[in-house]
């Protein structure tokens, strides 16, 4: 009992000191907290003298998760992000023909190799599409074993670190010789800044149980109701991720849910819980042994899924910087944007990008539900 309280502590403690050092060190800004907390969690998982209660770790991941989805969607004003985004719309709609086609050629040529390679494609859609929590979302629904999701998803981590590290570096260069450079077609103004504030605000201990009371009803409310239908809970899953999604768009339309403090912020420290979670889950030694199918699984979709995008992105004539954080909202998702348009240059389209990311959101799961169902 002790070592599981002490593990509970740690997992609901260190998330915290990451994002309390990430406006101290400049490392940490870099790695993003997301990908520290992964790390950290890969490491004391594999530390052999330590055993770490494992049904606690999936209670964890699982529960951050479905928290997390409305938390994200209660800052979305859907009608005018879609009004505001449609220059940079297109671009990310590019994007995702791009990963649904390429997670739908991968299937038949990795179907032999990788078992329930239908629900594989369906999760690399989420996380290409919308991000990390769409993928465990789906992952979660679909049923899928926590070794798949875990290989599948320490694959995804080796790809999108050395596409950040492009995109951080070079990719301003490199698309300027093949794309045009526009003047920013979205305009610093205070509406932009007001609406960075409210995403980035952490909230009042009150305005925070607000939030999280409102998404525990919204998680309640799709279980009770997906039971009404599916007797079994496991079979229940991927309707009660698709209700949550549902219901947290629909408060979304709600103001003073949408404009409640401290939703989002809220939302990114309980991904990084997820994320610790998962991260302690990895077996190193079983993703060296096991994980060649899923690897190369997972490489063809992101590798296949960027050069088409930026091939279609070349014959429609697409803005580069429009790309360049298209592509990031896709990939990575809303912590990622502002450190990508501080290396372009170009940082008025911090408030594109995060729009574009909450779409994502919205989106990634139904998309990757269909796909798996189609695929199967």
């Amino acid at each position: 009992m002790l070592q599981i309280s002490i593990l509970v502590l740690f997992l609901l403690s260190f998330p915290f000191l990451v994002m309390w050092a990430e406006g101290r060190f400049k490392l940490i800004r870099w790695l993003s907290p997301i990908i520290v907390c992964y790390l950290v969690g890969i490491l004391l998982g594999n530390i052999p003298w330590l055993s770490l209660n494992q049904d606690v770790l999936k209670y964890s991941w699982t529960g951050s998760v479905l928290l997390a989805i409305p938390l994200l969607l209660f800052s979305a004003n859907l009608p005018i992000l879609i009004k505001q985004v449609r220059p940079a719309l297109f671009s990310y709609l590019l994007g995702i023909v791009s990963v649904l086609a390429c997670a739908s050629l991968a299937y038949w040529i990795f179907r032999d190799r990788i078992i329930d390679a239908h629900n594989a494609s369906g999760m690399i859609v989420g996380v290409y599409t919308g991000g990390t929590q769409n993928m465990a979302a789906i992952g979660t629904g679909l049923g899928v074993e926590k070794e798949i999701f875990v290989l599948l998803n320490s694959a995804d981590i080796i790809f999108t670190g050395i596409y950040f590290f492009f995109l951080l570096s070079v990719a301003k260069q490199v698309l300027s010789k093949v794309l045009p450079v526009k003047k920013s077609l979205i305009n610093g103004s205070d509406t932009g800044k007001s609406e960075r504030n409210h995403l980035e605000s952490r909230g009042n201990l009150l305005q925070v149980a607000i939030g999280l009371v409102l998404s525990l009803i919204i998680v309640g409310v799709a279980f009770g109701s997906s039971l009404l239908i599916f007797k079994d809970p496991e079979k229940s899953l991927p309707l009660v991720i698709l209700l949550i999604t549902t219901l947290g768009i629909a408060a979304s339309f709600i103001r003073k849910i949408r404009l409640l403090p401290g939703t989002f912020s809220t939302a990114n420290y309980l991904l990084l819980i997820f994320a610790l979670a998962m991260g302690s889950m990895v077996d190193v030694a079983e993703l060296l042994a096991d994980s060649s199918a899923l690897f190369w699984f997972c490489g063809f979709v992101f590798l296949g899924s960027i050069l088409l995008h930026y091939l279609l992105a070349i014959l429609f004539r697409v803005d580069r910087d429009i790309l360049v954080i298209s592509s990031t909202a896709a990939i990575y998702g809303a912590p990622f944007i502002a450190p990508v348009a501080q290396a372009i240059g170009n940082r008025n389209l911090i408030t594109i990008g995060i729009s574009l990311s909450l779409i994502g959101y919205a989106i990634g799961n139904y998309l990757g539900f269909s796909l798996a169902y189609l695929l199967k």
